[in-house]
């Protein structure tokens, strides 16, 4: 199991490459290969990003069906990549991670980098659509089990 330190900075790392890649329309591997050539990316973040980039559309069906009176379209790109990254550590992570990854760790993450790279307004809002998500999550399992 790597640090909670660790898992962390893997977080923002793939934040930063999602986001890097949205905005500047690159590639995920361009991205994080240019990051490379500075710095070791955590292989968890590498993980995270491209899982959720393969998974991009589905995490946005799920964050649309828990946006009231918003559009996905209208969200912010931080909001909206945080809380894909996040949907996509909640619904399609390997099983072998979530014991790594309770759930509370991973909102609490997406809470603290909206705070980060956006405003508390972004963080409030971010927190709301995965606890949404989270309910959701608990009604079709009957109860989460790795909270």
């Amino acid at each position: 199991m790597e640090s909670e330190t660790n898992r962390i900075k893997a977080r923002e790392q793939a934040f930063v490459f999602c986001f890097s890649a949205e905005l500047s329309k690159d590639g995920l591997d361009e991205v994080i290969q240019a990051y490379a050539e500075e710095n070791e990316p955590l292989e968890f973040a590498r993980r995270l990003a491209k899982g959720c980039e393969e998974r991009r559309g589905e995490c946005d069906e799920i964050i649309s069906r828990h946006l009231r009176k918003w559009k996905l379209s209208r969200i912010p790109n931080v909001s909206k990549t945080l809380l894909r990254l996040s949907v996509y550590q909640l619904v399609f992570a390997p099983d072998e991670t979530k014991a790594d990854n309770p759930i509370g760790v991973i909102i609490n993450d997406a809470v603290r980098l909206a705070k980060k790279y956006a405003t508390e307004e972004d963080a409030a809002f971010v927190n709301g659509v995965l606890g949404s998500v989270v309910r959701e999550l608990e009604a079709e399992n009957g109860d989460c089990e790795n909270e």
